[in-house]
Order: C-alpha cells, then structure tokens, then sequence
C-alpha cells in the first residue's frame, strides 16, 4: 500500500491542478495592456450631418502614449497617457492628458472627470457590465462578443481580438451605435460611433437618408515603444 501513494498523491495532484485551471480561466489581460513608454497612433475620421447643408467630413491623426506610472494611496498602479494630433506641418501637438489602470476583475479610463470600465476580467462571451458603475451618469450596458476572432482594421489583421459593443439600437427614424475592438497585446484598434438621425418626412422616409447627426472612425495605424 505504501509503494502505491506516491502515485495516488501525484494523480489527486494533477487532477486539483486540472480542476484550478478550469476554475480560474485567463483573465484576458492582454487586451488592455499598460507599459510606461509604449504608443499608439490612430487614424481618425468624422462625418457630421445637419439640415442646412452638405455632410462634413474630418481627417486626423491621433496619438495616444503612455507617460507615466504612479501609484495611489489605495495602493492601485495608475497610468498616465498623453493625446497629441497631429497639425498640418506634420507636428505631433499635445492636446490633453487622461488615466487608465487596471484592477484584477476591470480596466478603467479616468478622462474629464468620468471614470468608465472599459473591460472586465475573466473575459468571456456574452459578459455585460454597465460601464458607468463608478461615475454619476446613467446606466450604460456593454457586452463582450467575438472573442479570439481575427478582424482586419485598416490595413492591418489581428488574429486574437474581442469587440465590445457598447450600444447597438437601430428604428426606422434613428440609429445610435457605438463599438470597440482590442486586439491582444496590443489594446484599442478600433472604435465606431454611428449617431444619426433618418429623414421622416413623407418624401424620405424610410429611405434610410441622414438628416443629421455624426459618425465617427478611430482605426490603429500603428504602436511600439
């Protein structure tokens, strides 16, 4: 009997082990990674829509780095990024300064006063977490989907991403839609934001023509250190 625990002892051991790994699954980190010095730079366009004239369209770039570390008196890492665009002499000029950090079940952006959870950890399909939880605004739902997919973003493909949908209502007389993609690694690739209004008079209607509003497209073109 006594020859025999040592394989009893190794097999209990490796089934614990397997059963440790089911109940904790990756958290999904990854997908919001923060490291001092690291950049990303964004291509920007927006369409804005009004009744008094032709739709009016934006082309920008937008960098986004990675300043600085400290951390708070609760004793939380906390990240500070720099926004600059780039002005018409080809000029990265700096705009503003926001936070994001990273607790062990969600990621955070601190940005004029609003805190918002980006994403929360373990990632998994289907997940929904109100993303103003820790702000006064409103409720606001966002969901998880497509994990693992691989997206092309511009002219890039990212072969281990997740979407999260932060809105998705679409009628007849309006449209709000508002998405993000992460890539692992690599963080935000790309954000949507389709805000418009349809046309509803007798002539128009239902012919899915914009009577204002605004659409805007953030796309990776590229990030490093």
């Amino acid at each position: 009997m006594i020859k025999f625990a040592p394989l009893v002892f190794l097999w209990v051991c490796a089934l614990g082990c397997q059963q440790d790994t089911l109940l904790k699954p990756e958290p999904g980190y990854g997908y919001f990674p923060l490291q001092v010095g690291v950049f990303t730079e964004y291509s920007v366009t927006e369409t804005r829509y009004s009744l008094s004239q032709a739709p009016e369209i934006k082309n920008y770039q937008r960098r986004e780095t990675v300043e600085a570390k400290y951390t708070d008196a609760t004793g939380q890492d906390v990240y500070q990024v720099k926004r600059a665009y780039k002005n018409g002499a080809g000029i990265w000029q700096a705009d503003s300064l926001f936070l994001v950090w990273r607790s062990t079940d969600r990621a955070f952006k601190s940005e004029n006063g609003r805190i918002e959870v980006k994403l929360v950890f373990p990632i998994a399909e289907g997940v929904r977490w109100n993303r103003n939880e820790f702000d006064v605004e409103e409720e606001e739902l966002s969901e998880i989907t497509g994990i693992g997919e691989t997206k092309q973003v511009g002219d890039s493909f990212y072969t281990n991403t997740l979407t999260v949908v932060q809105q998705n209502d679409s009628t007849l007389l309006s449209t709000q839609q508002k998405s993000e993609v992460y890539a692992e690694g690599i963080g935000l690739v790309r954000r949507k934001i389709r805000s418009v209004n349809y046309c509803s008079t007798p002539e128009c209607a239902t012919q899915g023509i914009v009577s204002f509003g605004y659409v805007q497209t953030i796309t990776l073109t590229k990030y490093g250190e």
